[in-house]
């Protein structure tokens, strides 16, 4: 009888003990100035804990790491924010000294002035930088630092507090270069890298721009050129999550790589040793997003353990990815894609530890045709081995897609307003086509280098793919009840969501029939 593994409980109740603090600490920032007291009482209690050997709960120690993140966090925000409001003693704005990091650009508005924008960061507050650019002075670059005197201001209808700001350098304020940048950084070359990357990803795709973005934004996160009526297609359909790169693109890409390393003849631990790098070297391309940094670290942390001689385990990787990422960068609990991507992943992970348990009906079929095949049914034998491994795919790809569902729809609904009931069917068939699709367009990169009318093929391939789940995309929206507009539900609707569905599960539990463990190559075996 088949039994779930559930030794990573404990990391899990760490993380989730981690994340409760960050919370609390978030909810009153108004105590933001007790982070230095508070981390205080974490080395006192762990001193307790472990020197003097008394009892003190790990869980109440992770709490108090969290609420001392936190605060130390809105530390920094607030700093920020009242440093912005600020007025030097000549009068004027405040000075920041910012770096360039990425979609720096310059456009000509309605008065024919030339405009200058780009994104940065203040502490842990980013911004977006937008300025008259004077006559003879460059666009700003990756890489530069500049001395830019303006005001802070939020954009309007956001809710998040560490949203970007847009920072407005007006006419006579300073806007300088003081420092170029390095040609050789990191940052400056793995954005050159993505810009070359992108242009490959679009070879043979002329005569479509709009699939030649689509095609760049799954791969490569690169939304720009996207009409923003496509995406909101997507998105009432509940399937735009296959262009935020997520633990579908970063597990995909580690599976080929793992793959083509046993191809050569490498074994597990050494293939993991090889596969972590370049993962982490992709993740970089494009631009470190949440979800795709929780899937690397997940991924990264399940191929480790190969390293080590230990027996993977999804749960445990999970756990250690909320306590990396949340220990590294609290905010990230108020990020909203970040939050979806581990709420969906859990729902995954746990669904698929507890159906492991049960019989499916394509196991009940298999036990039916062993009684046929017993019988001396031949024929029967084949068909039923057929339909098994079909309705084996299908039943899981089902049950994956409505664990997601389940996992995800609270949070959707608290702060999209939508319910996408359709999603869990289109699910089934839009994330093996976006598997494809990335599949296809990394096999057309591969191949622009040795040969264009390769490269073409396989990015017409990507480009199919996806044309497939945009149009299965808008006959989902177009059906009566597929997307549901909802007023924002409150905590408290979340979490009687998520205890009314735990409550289901545990009641069917004691009905279920249990899952033997037999193969299907051992059932072959004793039928032959």
């Amino acid at each position: 009888m088949v039994k779930a593994n559930w030794t990573a409980l404990p990391i899990v109740f760490v993380a989730a003990a981690l994340v409760a603090g960050e919370t609390l600490g978030f909810a009153l920032p108004c105590f933001a100035v007790l982070w230095a007291w508070t981390l205080l009482l974490v080395i006192l209690l762990t001193c307790i804990h472990v020197g003097c050997g008394l009892s003190c709960r790990v869980h109440l120690i992770a709490f108090m790491v969290g609420v001392a993140l936190a605060w130390h966090s809105e530390t920094e925000r607030l700093s920020v924010e009242e440093y912005s409001k600020s007025m030097p003693p000549g009068g004027g704005a405040p000075v920041f000294l910012l770096k360039v990091e990425g979609d720096a650009s310059c456009r000509i508005d309605r008065k024919g002035c030339r405009m200058a924008s780009f994104n940065s960061w203040m502490n842990n507050v980013p911004v977006k930088v937008i300025a008259p650019l004077p006559d003879g002075v460059t666009v700003p670059k990756d890489g530069e630092l500049w001395r830019c005197s303006g005001w802070l201001a939020l954009r309007k209808n956001s809710a998040s507090r560490y949203s970007r700001r847009s920072l407005w350098v007006t006419k006579g304020n300073v806007f300088e270069k003081v420092e170029d940048s390095e040609p050789w950084s990191s940052g400056s070359l793995y954005r050159r890298l993505s810009g070359a990357l992108s242009r490959r990803v679009a070879k043979g795709l002329g005569w479509s721009d709009e699939l030649a973005s689509f095609g760049n934004a799954m791969l490569l996160g690169r939304r720009d050129g996207i009409p923003y009526g496509r995406l909101a297609v997507f998105a009432a359909a509940g399937t735009i999550h296959v262009f935020a790169i997520s633990g579908l693109h970063v597990m995909l890409i580690a599976a080929m790589l793992t793959g083509f390393l046993k191809f050569l003849g490498l074994t597990v631990r050494m293939g993991a040793a090889f596969a972590i790098p370049v993962l982490w070297t992709y993740v970089m391309l494009i631009g470190f997003p949440a979800s795709a940094v929780r899937a690397a670290v997940m991924t990264s942390l399940y191929l480790a353990a190969h390293l080590f001689g230990r027996r993977p385990d999804s749960l445990a990787a999970w756990g250690m990815a909320v306590i990396l990422i949340c220990g590294l960068s609290p905010k990230m609990i108020l990020n909203v894609g970040c939050v979806l991507s581990f709420a969906v992943m859990l729902g995954i992970v746990l669904w698929l530890r507890w159906s492991a348990q049960f019989a499916s009906p394509a196991d009940c079929l298999l036990r039916f045709a062993s009684v046929e095949s017993a019988l001396g049914g031949g024929w029967r034998k084949v068909v039923a081995l057929w339909l098994y491994r079909k309705s084996s795919w299908i039943l899981g790809a089902l049950g994956i897609s409505f664990a997601a569902w389940v996992a995800g729809a609270p949070i959707a609904a608290r702060v999209f307003e939508r319910l996408s009931l359709g999603s869990m069917a289109v699910n089934v068939a839009i994330v093996p086509l976006a598997g494809m699709a990335v599949g296809f367009a990394v096999f057309g990169v591969a191949a622009s280098f040795v040969s264009l009318h390769l490269a073409v093929f396989f990015n017409n391939l990507a480009a199919l793919s996806i044309y497939i789940m945009q149009w299965l995309s808008e006959m989902v929206v177009k059906l009566p009840g597929s997307c549901v507009d909802t007023l924002p539900w409150s905590w408290c609707d979340c979490a009687m969501w998520y205890i009314a569905w735990i409550m289901f599960f545990a009641l069917l539990s004691r009905h279920l029939p249990r899952r033997e463990r037999i193969s299907v190559k051992e059932w072959e075996d004793e039928n032959d």
